[in-house]
């Protein structure tokens, strides 16, 4: 049985039904309880025969117990959503709702008669012009997909859209990167592009979907559909170009150059959509590009648009803030993730108040919904009032009699509690100084356990990194510590926890090693490499010079070298590796976590390279104990 406070977020994709369960969790976050997705195929593109397959898709979804929720929030497809970026003219304020109401008559390309429509005004230009985003969708749209839930014994809470669902994901998960960054959502058969620079909100729809890719190659190879879409999914990839060789599987190396085809004219679309960006909204040039949507997965998706950009690519990752129930198999929601964005926006509008606000819910259900709600507690209000008035006269009397006596007795008893109270003062004193030496102990306690926590964060992220790259290159990748040492002088870690990336990922690493071991790990303070660190340090705070605190690690790794597959198959792996740490926020602080100098050049030896982290500690370690 669903608990009482979860609900389920619904995205209505072009090409797949994307759905979860979430839950509101103690911290005041979002905690994820179930996900699933289910393909729609090429009828769910096709406005004609989409409804047949919607409802299937949501039958199929909702007959799930871990979806019994009642409570639903829906996004509907991309291409079925027009949305718009205005300014209007600083006005006075009991103007502005006239002026909106006007500027969506006059951009929407329906009339305001046929459309569920809102607005948002997300800020102001140097110029004092209200920036102003516009969204709508055809009433008879959203009806369908009201009918369509409402016989599964569903409510519909709020109806949100892919870009700004999207937008508020990203926000909630990426809030602390500053410049200019750039999200490409590649859908079935459209994609969007977001851009997020300060308080500054930008996106455009793009009509160019991974669909197009199926569409093509099922032509060429008078194949079905379906069958088409099944190949791409399992041997599908963007060809590179260049002195890249074609795979020996021409259906394969077919499709590969289809790929590319729709990914370039989907590039071009891109690079547009930048130059109007930086003209015509006064926006910088991206530092930085993260894929999302079901169709940004397939293989070479990122080194393409890193190629042709020249920006840093990676993926989306909206479930970075966003607790994970355990009993979810976390590698297949690695996998899925990009194309998730869209459905944890939506979810973060029923724990959060977000940047982009907006409901596609007709009015009238609006209004139905509010009053809904209300109902209940108008009618216990009644009931509270005639109670109320009843009891009020026969109390009235017993208060008035009863005052007096009670009166009395507390006067009577107060005496001897204020003298009490005087005695016992001492003895507060005393047991709150016992308090404050018990709470400082339980703190020195804490750090002894802290290295584990520290090592198994490191070890956990070795590994996701190498499965990683496995999925990317679909080659074993190797990655291990050669040394991880304290950059305290005079700092003794024997006795630290030592994790081996060798072991047996369900082992739990040893929590006490000798001195030879510590040594093999390069964990000792004069271990680990005999080379010059990467690049000159600056001098650090005072806390780090002290001898009895560990504030700052330097992590040492060493991995095979895979330039032969890619180019940028190293730095990728480091710089995932460093993501990977800096996400850990309640463990090392992510403005201080990062690479050291470059990677080292690949030895000739053994194809090896090696590059270093490092790891500035969310709190110092006290290695002493505490004088009180």
């Amino acid at each position: 049985m669903a608990n009482s406070n979860s609900f389920l977020c619904i995205d209505l994709g072009a090409g797949s039904v994307k759905i979860a369960a979430f839950e509101p969790n103690d911290a005041g976050g979002l905690t994820l309880k179930a996900f699933a997705q289910q393909p729609l195929g090429l009828p769910g593109a096709q406005d004609a025969v989409r409804e047949g397959a919607l409802k299937k898709a949501l039958a199929t979804l909702l007959s799930d117990p871990a979806f019994a929720s009642k409570k639903i929030n829906l996004c509907p497809p991309g291409y079925q959503v027009f949305s718009k970026f205005s300014k209007l003219p600083p006005v006075e304020a009991k103007k502005i709702a006239e002026i909106i109401q006007l500027d969506a008559q006059n951009n929407i390309p329906f009339p305001i008669e046929e459309v569920v429509w809102d607005h948002q005004v997300i800020g102001a230009s140097s110029d004092s012009e209200l920036e102003i985003l516009l969204v709508a969708i055809k009433s008879e749209l959203v009806d369908r997909v009201f009918n369509t839930v409402g016989a599964l014994g569903k409510s519909v809470d709020l109806v949100d859209t892919p870009q700004t669902a999207l937008c508020n994901a990203f926000r909630h998960n990426y809030s602390e990167l500053g410049g200019c960054s750039m999200v490409l959502d590649i859908g079935a058969k459209s994609s969007n592009v977001l851009f997020f620079e300060d308080g500054k909100i930008f996106s455009r729809s793009i009509n160019i979907g991974a669909n197009a890719i199926t569409q093509e190659f099922a032509t060429e190879q008078k194949m079905r559909f379906p069958e088409a879409e099944q190949f791409k999914l399992e041997q599908g990839f963007v060809a590179l170009g260049g002195a890249y060789q074609d795979p020996d599987n021409p259906q394969q190396a077919a499709i590969s150059k289809i790929a590319r085809q729709v990914m370039t004219r989907l590039h071009i679309q891109v690079n547009q959509t930048i130059q109007s960006y930086k003209t015509q909204r006064k926006g910088g040039a991206p530092e930085r590009m993260f894929l999302a949507g079901g169709a940004s997965v397939l293989p070479y998706t990122a080194q393409f648009f890193a190629e042709k950009l020249n920006v840093e690519v990676d993926y989306f990752n909206p479930f970075q803030s966003v607790s994970i129930d355990p009993s979810l198999d976390l590698e297949e929601l690695g996998r899925v993730a990009p194309a998730f964005g869209t459905v944890v926006g939506m979810g973060l509008r029923s724990v959060f108040q977000c940047p982009v606000e907006l409901n596609l819910m007709p009015k009238s259900l609006l209004d139905k919904q509010e009053f809904e709600r209300k109902k209940p507690f108008l009618a216990a209000a009644v009931v509270v009032l005639v109670l109320l008035m009843f009891l009020v006269g026969f109390f009235f009397q017993q208060v008035a009699s009863t005052k007096r006596e009670l009166l009395s007795e507390l006067n009577a008893q107060a005496a001897p509690l204020t003298a009490l109270q005087s005695s016992l003062q001492p003895e507060e004193s005393t047991l709150a100084t016992r308090i404050d030496h018990a709470t400082r102990f339980g703190e020195m306690i804490q750090d002894r356990f802290f290295w584990k926590d520290v090592l198994t964060i490191i070890r956990q992220s070795l590994i996701e990194t190498e499965r990683d790259a496995q999925r990317q290159y679909a080659v074993d990748s190797g990655l291990w510590i050669e040394s991880l040492r304290p950059d305290s002088p005079g700092v003794n870690l024997t006795g630290a926890a030592v994790m081996d990336t060798w072991e047996d990922e369900e082992e739990e690493p040893s929590m006490m090693m000798d001195i030879e071991m510590m040594k093999r790990y390069g964990l000792l303070p004069n271990g680990g490499g005999d080379g010059d660190d990467w690049g000159d340090e600056e001098e650090e705070a005072s806390v780090d010079d002290d001898e009895t605190i560990v504030a700052k690690l330097t992590l040492a790794c060493k991995g095979v070298n895979r330039t032969a597959i890619n180019p940028n198959a190293n730095n990728a792996l480091a710089f995932n590796l460093l993501k990977k740490l800096q996400s850990q926020t309640n463990y090392f602080n992510p403005d201080e976590t990062k690479l050291v100098g470059e990677l080292a050049p690949v030895s000739e030896s053994d194809a090896t390279f090696n590059f270093e982290i490092s790891l500035r500690l969310k709190a110092p370690i006290q290695l002493t104990e505490s004088e009180y």
